[in-house]
């Protein structure tokens, strides 16, 4: 139960948060993105000059209707209610439909007896063009139409990614799978096998949250092992840091536990989790407690160990939705993290807690501490008499564009520490990353968040990515699957069925990992060689991860771009 003050905190995260997202669209809209739509995409013509400043408001009410609860727009217009653009706001919130708000629209200007305003004059054109009132809101509701915007509700939108996800994992080790397997099986043997920097186990796929920018919908049942020791001690041979994954592992702690007093090799134990566990103190401290007591119950001619917790934390996962009677509830409440991070410098000797951030506005000023979620977490710990304090700041590697002002690349802090002030010699760290377009994310726009697009154009442009790469190092399911960690959908086999060996063989050699690691752009003309939507997807991608990504989730494709380079590397001039 929240406390009246955290209560209002999330009331005024949810009113804040909504009324910056309507701003960033009447904003991006009204400076160009709305005309340039129109003339790409819909059949204004040579009347988008003069529709670009209406279809900005016909796409608000859309917009309002399918993010914000009737309860609330009245609310978040609110600070939107004075001024020139006042009855706009008045508009959005009467009409029942998008043609009623059309209908007032015509009607303000036709009625309209003061200074003069571009916008009259354009629908005063609009009018005399179209020839009377009717007319003219069936042409505007047609050049909308072929817009084909919020022509897909979100419930819709889900459903139809989570069948091709189901489909995907459907299709995982395949007849076409088992074939470019046995390709690259052909192919000889010409690196020894080396180690791993790291590893991943995932114990189960699932999780109870609908984040919004979450990338994966629909997670596979799957035929786990009984006993995971045989993997473990697979794993424990080849690396000393494992990543346990797969969404919410809250049910599969047991497991985790069990690997830290089974794999004696492993110095680093991640996890990843959301934080929801964290119902109140006592269940809070009893989780970190297993933990740590795991990590001091191993043997001391062991390598030291240690947990590294990293916990979900920033606008999506702490998104502040609306349920189905109105109420303002967070999708996992500051209330859970902050249990977490007061809990956790009291084991700083076997944890070390990271928050898990997604980057977006407020990570490109000193705000990100300031506003927002981050906030919210300092004043939730404040009413507990603690103080958070930050330490360092670290910037990303690269220019970034911020999505409320995109025109130019700029700094942007990408990593943190901080400490609770009662222990300061405990730093608690902070780190972020972008939000690429999968799942869920799909349904993003590509301005709500910070994404990767100017180094796509890089690696486009054939300039390489720098030191970025997608990762190709081994993810082992717990039924088996041996996946890349950037692409799930990329399985090299079944560890139980053809053994830990065979996988690392295949792992080296294979060309269409190899290839994806590198980002090669022979990958992009394959593509082309059997489908013609190469343009559309390069257009939506928000980073070369989610492009090479995209393309290879066939696994048609997939067998298709191992053979095309085999073919390619094996016409090369020795």
């Amino acid at each position: 139960m929240l406390s009246d003050a955290a209560q209002q905190d999330v009331r005024a995260a949810y009113l804040v948060s909504q009324r910056q997202r309507f701003k960033t669209e009447i904003n991006r809209l009204t400076n160009g993105d709305m005309l340039a739509l129109l003339k790409a995409k819909s059949a204004a013509g040579e009347a988008a000059e003069n529709l670009a400043f209406l279809m900005t408001y016909v796409y608000a009410w859309h917009w309002l209707q399918q993010n914000i609860h009737r309860d609330y727009q009245r609310e978040v217009l609110a600070v939107f209610g004075k001024g020139e653009q006042a009855f706009l706001m008045d508009m959005l919130l009467e009409g029942e439909s998008a043609a009623g708000f059309i209908d007032a629209y015509i009607d303000h200007w036709q009625a309209y007896d003061g200074p003069a305003q571009l916008q009259q004059q354009q629908l005063l054109q609009l009018l005399a063009q179209q020839g009377e009132r009717q007319a003219l809101r069936e042409y505007i509701e047609s050049v909308w139409a072929s817009l084909q915007l919020f022509d897909k509700s979100f419930a819709a939108g889900y459903k139809d990614l989570a069948k091709q996800e189901k489909d995907r994992y459907a299709d995982m080790l395949g007849e076409d799978d088992r074939a470019r397997l046995a390709l690259v099986d052909r192919l000889p043997d010409t690196q020894p096998l080396g180690r791993f920097n790291k590893l991943g186990l995932i114990p189960a796929m699932g999780c109870p949250q609908t984040c919004r920018h979450c990338m994966f919908i629909f997670r596979p049942l799957m035929k786990n092992t009984g006993d995971p020791t045989a993997l473990y001690q697979m794993v424990d041979e080849l690396t000393s840091s494992v990543l346990f994954t797969g969404g919410d592992l809250t049910k599969q702690l047991d497991h985790f536990y069990a690997a830290i007093g089974s794999m004696k090799n492993i110095n680093t134990f991640a996890i990843l989790l959301n934080g929801d566990f964290a119902d109140n103190r006592d269940v809070t401290r009893s989780v970190l407690e297993k933990m740590a007591a795991a990590i001091r119950r191993r043997p001391l001619t062991w390598p030291k160990a240690k947990v590294m917790l990293q916990i979900s934390f920033d606008e999506f996962h702490q998104e502040v939705v609306v349920d189905r009677k109105g109420n303002l509830t967070e999708r996992i409440p500051v209330t859970k993290i902050a249990n977490i991070v007061e809990a956790a410098p009291k084991f700083g000797d076997e944890i070390q807690l990271c928050l898990l951030h997604k980057q977006g506005h407020l990570n490109f000023s000193m705000e990100l501490f300031e506003k927002g979620v981050f906030a919210r977490l300092a004043r939730e710990l404040g009413r507990r008499g603690y103080q958070l304090q930050i330490t360092s700041t670290a910037p990303s590697a690269r220019l970034k564009r911020n999505p409320q002002n995109p025109g130019t690349p700029a700094p942007l802090i990408k990593d943190a520490t901080f400490v609770l002030t009662k222990y300061p010699d405990v730093p608690l760290m902070f780190t972020s990353s972008t939000i690429d377009a999968y799942g869920r994310a799909n349904m993003m726009e590509l301005h709500e968040a910070v994404n990767e697009r100017d180094l796509l154009q890089q690696v486009l442009d054939g300039n390489g990515a720098g030191d970025e790469s997608f990762d190709k190092d081994l993810m082992f399911w717990f039924n088996g699957w041996a996946t890349l960690f950037s692409a799930v959908h990329v399985c090299l086999g079944n560890v139980f069925e053809d053994g830990m060996e065979t996988i690392r063989r295949r792992q080296l050699k294979d060309p269409l990992s190899n290839a994806l690691n590198g980002f090669d752009l022979r990958l992009l003309d394959y593509y082309r060689e059997k489908r013609d939507d190469l343009d559309a997807i390069i257009e939506k991608s928000t980073s070369p991860h989610h492009l090479f990504h995209t393309i290879t989730e066939d696994s048609a494709l997939r067998l298709y771009m191992t053979q095309r380079l085999i073919e390619a590397d094996h016409s090369q001039p020795a």
